[in-house]
This record gives C-alpha cells, sequence and structure tokens, in this order.
C-alpha cells in the first residue's frame, strides 16, 4: 500500500466519522419532532425547550406552594371515608334496634287493643317510640309479661336515643369537614387551573405533556453539548433538507468504500470530494421530485395527502438519501432523461448532436456513470 493510498484511506475515514456524527444528531432530532408532530399535530413537531423549562420552574413551585392544601385535602377525604363508614354502621345497628323495639311495641299493643293511628305507627325515632312505650306503661290491665316487656322497652329506648345523638354528632363532623374540604379543594383546583395552563402554553394538549417533556429531558440528557436539543429547536423542513444531504453524503461514502477497497484504479482525494458533493446534490434533487410527485398525486386525487416537513417520517427521509447517494449517477441519469422527455415532447430530434457526443467520447467512465473519476483522480 502506497502512501497516497494510506492517505486516502483516512481521508475515507475521517470523512464518514464526520458523516456519521452529524447524520446521528440531525436524525435524533429530526426524529424527535416526529415523534412530538404524531403525539400532538397542533404542535407542527416543534416546542419550545426554554419555555418547557420555564414552564416546569413555575409548576414545581406551584406544587410545593400547595403542597400543604393538597396534604390537608387528602386527610380531610381520608376522614370522610372513615366517618361515612362509622354512620353506615350506626345507622345498620340503630335501624336494627328500632325495627325489634318496634315488633315488641306492636305485639303488645295488639295484646292491649290497642290501636295506635296511622301517623305514630309510621314515626320510628326514639321520641316517638318512648311515647308508645309510656302509653303501654300507664295502661292497665297488661299481663305480667307485657308489663316487663314494657320495662325493657323503656331501657332500649333510651340506648336508642343515644345512638341518635351519636348519629347527630356524626352527622355534624362530617358536614364541618365537608365544608372543610369544599375550602381546599377550592385552593387545589386554582392551582391546578394554573398548571394546565402552563402545560398547554408548551403543548395544546396538557395530557400529553408529561410524555413530551419526558421525551425532551431523555434528548437533552443524551445530545452531546445539548447540539440535538439545540437541532431540535429548528423547523422541520429545515432538518429533513438537512437529513437528506447527510445521508446522500453516507451514501456516497458507502459507495467509495467498496471502491476504495475493490477498484482496480485508485481512488483519489478529489474524487471522494467530489461524490460527496454529488452524492447530496443527487439526494436533494430526488428528496424534492419525490416530495413534488406526492403533491402531485395528492392534488389530482380527491383525498388530500399531508406533505408537510413535520409529517415526514426520517426514516423514510433517510433511506431516500441513502439510496439517492449510492446511485446518484444513475438518479441524475434518470432525472437527465425525465426532464428531456418533458420539454423535447412534440418536437424534433432529442438525440445529443454529434459534436457533443465527440466531445463526451464514446470510451465508458471507470465509475460507468456521469462523474469522469479519471479527469478528477
Amino acid at each position: 500500500m502506497t502512501f497516497y493510498k494510506f492517505a486516502v484511506g483516512v481521508v475515507l475515514a475521517l470523512a464518514m466519522i464526520a458523516v456519521l456524527t452529524m447524520s446521528a444528531l440531525v436524525f435524533s432530532a429530526r426524529d424527535f419532532q416526529f415523534g412530538v408532530q404524531q403525539l400532538s399535530p397542533q404542535t407542527g413537531g416543534m416546542i419550545s425547550f426554554a419555555k418547557l423549562e420555564e414552564s416546569n420552574r413555575l409548576i414545581d413551585e406551584i406544587e410545593d406552594s400547595t403542597s400543604a392544601p393538597r396534604g390537608e385535602e387528602r386527610d380531610v377525604r381520608n376522614q370522610i371515608a372513615d366517618l361515612d363508614a362509622q354512620i353506615e354502621s350506626a345507622t345498620q345497628a340503630a335501624d336494627e334496634m328500632r325495627a325489634d323495639m318496634v315488633g315488641v311495641i306492636a305485639a303488645i299493643e295488639r295484646d292491649a287493643n290497642l290501636q295506635p293511628s296511622e301517623s305514630a305507627a309510621a314515626d320510628t325515632t326514639a321520641q316517638a317510640l318512648s311515647q308508645r312505650i309510656n302509653a303501654l306503661a300507664g295502661r292497665s290491665g297488661l299481663a305480667p309479661a307485657d308489663q316487663q316487656r314494657v320495662a325493657q322497652l323503656r331501657g332500649q329506648v333510651q340506648q336508642l336515643a343515644a345512638r341518635e345523638e351519636a348519629l347527630d354528632d356524626l352527622d355534624a363532623q362530617r358536614a364541618a369537614l365537608v365544608s372543610r374540604q369544599r375550602l381546599v379543594s377550592g385552593q387545589v383546583a386554582e392551582a391546578n387551573r394554573r398548571v394546565l395552563a402552563l402545560q398547554s402554553s408548551v403543548v395544546p394538549d396538557s395530557d400529553l405533556y408529561e410524555r413530551v417533556r419526558g421525551e425532551a429531558h431523555a434528548l437533552q440528557a443524551m445530545s452531546p453539548l445539548g447540539l440535538s436539543a439545540s437541532l431540535a429547536q429548528g423547523h422541520p423542513a429545515l432538518l429533513s433538507t438537512l437529513l437528506v444531504l447527510l445521508m446522500g453524503a453516507l451514501g456516497a461514502l458507502l459507495y467509495l468504500f467498496p471502491a476504495y477497497l475493490n477498484r482496480a484504479i485508485p481512488v483519489t482525494i478529489a474524487e471522494i470530494i467530489v461524490r460527496l458533493i454529488f452524492g447530496m446534490c443527487a439526494a436533494l434533487a430526488f428528496y424534492v421530485l419525490a416530495n413534488a410527485a406526492i403533491a402531485g398525486f395528492s392534488i389530482a386525487s380527491s383525498v388530500q395527502q399531508a406533505t408537510t416537513s413535520s409529517a415526514l417520517n426520517p426514516f423514510t427521509v433517510s433511506l431516500v438519501g441513502i439510496v439517492a447517494g449510492v446511485m446518484s449517477e444513475d438518479i441524475a441519469k434518470w432525472i437527465q432523461e425525465r426532464g428531456k422527455g418533458i420539454f423535447t415532447q412534440g418536437g424534433g430530434d432529442a438525440s445529443p448532436p454529434a459534436s457533443a457526443a465527440n466531445v463526451v467520447g464514446t470510451t465508458p467512465t471507470p465509475s460507468g456513470g456521469l462523474v469522469n473519476n479519471q479527469a478528477i483522480s
């Protein structure tokens, strides 16, 4: 291996490293924009990292300032739940006692041939039951067993009255807690509205804020010197164009490396430079033609297809650039033939003049395409 070939290999390696590094940075930024656009189309794939950081700071301040009301709200909610359980249990026990007492009172009244009024029979409070028991106690001629049951009912009605008072106290405690909960919930709700407003200033759909923030923080954490995060602030059209150019250069390098290793005619530094530039030009031309074709089909059809840069998949854009870079000569020749066909329709002979054929020559170039590698070697 000659020193010159070694130097060409070093240049190729350095070019590949540079292209790969820049491609990785641009691709990660463009892929982030594409992901944001898929989550929230209203953003167009672009969010402001500065506004995101400012919103995070303000949201943290709001969360810190309302931590006490939020904690109190949780405590009050738990206390209300405990009181509800106590009230339900006490009510069930009182209802069971009341039902037993009503049955015993009704049996004694039947034995004493005493018919209470409908309103008195319907009222089952401790006070109403106490009045019916007192009426039975004051009635003469009760059997000894009924008198004993009336005495027991007097003790039970006192227990029922105590349970009803306890229930009233529990209801009063619950009402006070509910009032406190409304007050604290109002403070928390106001803080939540401020948080939602801050989130909506970054992402219109606030439900996606946490996910977008996580994606942005991941990009910033993995971005060397913050370059990918800075690139993600650019317009998707610019990033897509840069991605196509870099992938075109990558495709050109994918062509040059096998040529450097296997081709009989050595690769030169001039050929590397020309190939890189030519690959980028071919990739950009093919990218423009592909988007123009998609736009043309969209206009001709009844269904309008999204052709904005933010909706373009970065993997598809990269594929277009790599293929165009590898096949740059064939793509340039194809574009030339298509253009010639368009502009010579209905005209005369489209074959090149003899003088032009003599200038180019009839011997094919070693690369088999449009670039004369011998001329730049």
